[in-house]
């Protein structure tokens, strides 16, 4: 497909904007839209649009799941109609198994039990499902902790600027940089014809207590954490049939060093 047309929703965002940049890269013709701007494309035709709108925040999901329902369920829902396009691609997490903390549970075709989640897992899978009951041809993307320019929360942001942290250091997480899940995201909307869910995300898990440690505060100078003890073990094997992946600790590693060093944008 020749310089294909491409809506981004959410582009502005910490994800989105990444993925638009690397459209644009490619040579996509790319309208990326956020809240204020969504109006003005509403009925427009594309290719391709990509979802990357919605909470991202966890903790704010759990503790108002009525405003998270609205944005990250209503929004889905509606932008299903606001426009037409011919494959729809949906930002979603892998917080949306029941069990992300065991690797045999975290197939992609993992029956998940919805009335088990907790409310941000479970409006994204929500989501998830009215993208596949609606869309001819649609693919979804469970993602895990990202790395990357413009990072403005989670964990690494927290030890970054000396904020309080919500983690205990023995928390194992994976991580992608937003560069890379942009490359995935647009190989696979491009290439890939079959609808499809996918996990993407670094290979491998990382104990923060390493990011603690290369950021040179070693575990005695960092006070013991009240936080949650957060453990992901996800599988991986499907989307590296398709694409090489990288691996968690090189991309923690390597967006530390560029932030230490001043080379990367960390907020």
């Amino acid at each position: 497909m020749a310089h294909p047309s491409c809506l981004i929703i959410g582009g502005t965002g910490f994800v989105g904007s990444t993925i638009a940049k690397a459209a644009v890269e490619r040579g996509w013709n790319v309208t990326a839209i956020g809240r204020e701007t969504y109006e003005r494309v509403k009925g427009w035709q594309f290719d391709f649009v990509i979802n990357a709108n919605g909470n991202a925040s966890r903790f704010r999901a759990n503790q108002d799941p009525q405003f998270d329902f609205e944005a990250s369920v209503l929004s889905v829902y509606r932008s299903l109609f606001d426009f037409r396009y011919d494959v729809y691609g949906l930002i979603s997490t892998v917080d949306v198994y029941n069990e992300p903390s065991c690797e045999e549970s975290t197939a992609e075709d993992t029956w998940i039990d919805t009335e088990t989640l907790a409310p941000y897992g479970m409006h994204k899978r929500l989501a998830e499902l009215l993208v596949m009951q609606h869309c001819p041809r649609w693919h979804v993307f469970r993602l895990a902790q990202m790395v990357g320019d413009g990072l403005k929360k989670g964990p690494i942001y927290d030890l970054l600027h000396r904020k309080p942290l919500w983690i205990t250091a023995d928390s194992r997480l994976h991580y992608m940089n937003t560069q890379n899940v942009a490359r995935v995201v647009l190989n696979v909307m491009e290439c890939q014809a079959a609808s499809n869910i996918y996990n993407v995300c670094g290979r491998g898990n990382v104990e923060f207590r390493q990011v603690i440690e290369l950021l040179a505060a070693g575990p005695s100078s960092v006070a013991p954490s009240p936080g949650e003890r957060q453990t992901y073990r996800i599988q991986t094997n499907k989307i590296e049939q398709l694409y090489a992946m990288p691996d968690s600790w090189d991309e923690v590693s390597t967006f530390v060093d560029h932030a230490l060093r001043g080379t990367d944008q960390v907020g």
